[in-house]
């Protein structure tokens, strides 16, 4: 599995993200359709049949609505059959507006339903998280979440389709109809709508980038209004004062996203152009047409199919409704597919090899070889050359400044990326060649940030093993162990407690308490085969001592495992059996605490400072 080349993409611009939308593929219509007709053939088919079938009971009925006119002026006989023929027609073309309307509603739920399906698989397919950072794919998925959650969702646009198609369909017969007439009225009249047509797409296409969100000024729009609605930023906004800042922002940001849609004068003077064509186009049409009705060149039949065909072709330029929709609806659909497509590796298409399962690893340990990583985007590699041993069995503290590399060491090893260069090995093989799945269950990490689930808590827990049986016993076994037992004992459904506020019946847990589920998490993993234990600052909400009497505690129940454990706090970092220093990149210092006192490096001076205020407070308890 090769590491993904970062390939940053430029979105400038009102047309930025919609831009961003088309570039994997510039007919999003088209693509529509094609995933469309792969979802449910037999379905779009059908909706196609009764698109033509309206067309044709349209075109008939102007045609039959001509001979009974005819007829009429006439006094012929067949007027009364005429009648009936028209009643009937006119209720079948009636009557296939809500079928259609019904089949094409379905189909768009059964689109939307198999692109949000598609977008989450794409998403999650990849084994590591790496992608997530390239600013191509990142835009790409911004931009799929609009055809799933957007105002103008991908289920809209078969509606939208069915419509346009269909007035666009009745345009080019009604053509047809009017050439029985003359040849050069369709042609003139066919002309101008789609000259008009081609300056109202224009206009259309902009409004389009704006309403989903092309304008960076709009994105700003959508983040300024996140923040003010949130929970989470609601304290400092009020602390601050910023409610009237956030209030004037907005409005800018508002006021400069439809900038594009406001009517300047070259539009209003392009508008009138429009319907100046139109209008002289239409009543030269009129006039030839009563002239020679009027000659007699034509019978009034054919003036009322002429009519009904000169209205019937604005459907060569007109419904905007349906093609603003259907343009919409399907300006993320491009990007959803390129994020559906999206293969194990990050990349479009799958693995060339599957590596073998992994099980029962490290026996006798992992190793970092001259290790070089850095994150997109970023100035400085973060790791530089990071060689690393650590033996299975025992027990590793990462230690050293701010973006010293530390929490990346965990993210590497849990191959959620990988090596720019050198590589990492367990018990010798390159981790690159193993099959992530299986080695990750050979793991339990808590991330520093670790994910506070709002679901239940037996889920919140069982998440350590998700294929693993979640009994109230094995349960209760790892919270126990993490410290998480005593609080199940106070939710009001216990292990079935829903958390999270955003459920009536949700409770809602303190940090502390989020702390110990997530370390009970990682305890049920270890419960059920994993063999190494990462700990990234789980416990930082917890105070010094609390902090140290769980890590040793975590020590002492996962004894015989291998443990890595990041921790700014010396009390706890002294545990270990061994401690690595990080610096620009490398390992520094290695050894166990007392070594590295007696070292006099950086540990020390470390250790030092925070050692610092409780002996001052000891000193002064004693002068006391």
């Amino acid at each position: 599995m090769a590491r993904s080349v970062r390939t940053p993409v430029s979105v400038t611009g009102s047309r930025g993200r919609a831009n961003a939308a088309r570039q994997a593929d510039p007919t999003p219509v088209w693509s529509t359709v094609r995933l469309l007709y792969g979802v449910a053939p037999v379905p779009t088919c059908a909706l196609a049949v009764l698109v033509v079938g309206k067309v044709a009971t349209t075109t008939g009925l102007a045609v039959a609505v001509g001979a009974l006119v005819g007829a009429v002026a006439g006094g012929d006989r067949r007027a009364l059959a005429l009648s009936v023929a028209v009643a009937v027609v006119f209720m079948v073309d009636t009557a296939l507006d809500p079928i259609r309307d019904m089949l094409a509603a379905r189909l768009g739920r059964v689109l939307g339903t198999a692109v949000a399906g598609r977008v989450v698989a794409g998403a999650l397919r990849p084994s590591g998280i790496g992608h997530l950072d390239q600013p191509a794919v990142a835009e790409q998925i911004t931009v799929a979440k609009d055809a799933l959650t957007g105002v103008f969702r991908v289920e809209r646009a078969v509606p939208a389709l069915a419509g346009l198609t269909t007035v666009r369909l009745a345009g080019l017969a009604s053509a047809v109809l009017l050439l029985s007439v003359s040849w050069w009225m369709p042609v003139l009249l066919g002309a101008v709508w789609l000259f008009v047509g081609r300056w109202q797409d224009q206009r259309l296409s902009r409004a389009i980038d704006v309403a989903t969100g092309g304008a960076a000024s709009l994105r700003r729009v959508a983040y300024l209004r996140t923040l003010s609605l949130s929970g989470g930023a609601g304290m400092e906004i009020r602390v601050f004062g910023l409610q009237s800042w956030l209030v004037a922002r907005f409005a800018a940001a508002w006021k400069a996203g439809m900038a594009p849609m406001r009517s300047g004068g070259s539009d209003l003077a392009r508008r009138g152009a429009e319907m100046g064509l139109l209008g002289a186009a239409h009543l030269v049409v009129a006039t030839v047409l009563v002239a020679a009705a009027a000659d007699g060149r034509i019978g009034v039949a054919a003036v009322a199919v002429a009519v009904q065909a000169v209205i019937g072709m604005a459907g060569l330029g007109a419904g905007h409704d349906p093609q603003w929709m259907l343009r919409a609806a399907t300006a993320a659909v491009p990007a959803a597919i390129a994020v559906a497509r999206l293969g194990p590796s990050g990349r479009p298409g799958p693995l060339t090899s599957v590596p073998p399962p992994t099980t029962d690893l490290p026996v006798h340990g992992i190793r970092f070889d001259n290790v070089h990583f850095g994150y997109p985007g970023g100035r400085q590699p973060v790791l530089d050359g990071l060689d690393l041993w650590v033996p299975a069995g025992t027990s590793l503290a990462l230690v050293g400044d701010n973006g010293a590399g530390k929490s990346t060491v965990v993210k590497l090893l849990g191959a959620l990326y990988e090596p720019d260069t050198g590589r990492i090995t367990i018990d010798g093989h390159d981790l690159r060649r193993l099959e992530p799945a299986s080695w990750r269950r050979q793991l339990a990490v808590v991330f520093q940030d670790f994910t506070r689930y709002e679901l239940t808590v037996r889920d919140n827990v069982g998440f350590g093993r998700a294929d693993a049986p979640r009994t109230d016993d094995a349960l209760r076994r790892a919270a126990e162990r993490g410290g998480f037992a005593d609080v199940v004992a106070t939710l009001p459904g216990g292990w079935d407690t829903r958390l999270g506020r955003r459920y009536v019946d949700g409770t809602q847990l303190s940090g502390g308490q989020w702390q110990r589920l997530a370390l009970a998490r990682a305890l049920f993993a270890v419960d059920h085969g994993a063999k190494v234990l990462a700990l990234d600052e789980p416990a930082a909400h917890l105070d010094a001592r609390a902090e140290r009497q769980l890590y040793a505690r975590f020590l002492e129940l996962t004894r015989g495992l291998t443990t890595i454990m990041v921790s700014h706090r010396f009390a706890t970092v002294r545990l270990a059996d061994r401690i690595a220093v990080l610096h620009e990149g490398r390992v520094a210092e290695y050894g166990s605490h007392d070594e590295l006192v007696a070292l006099g490096g950086r540990y020390a001076a470390m250790f030092a400072v925070q050692a610092e205020p409780h002996v001052v407070s000891v000193e002064g308890a004693c002068h006391a």
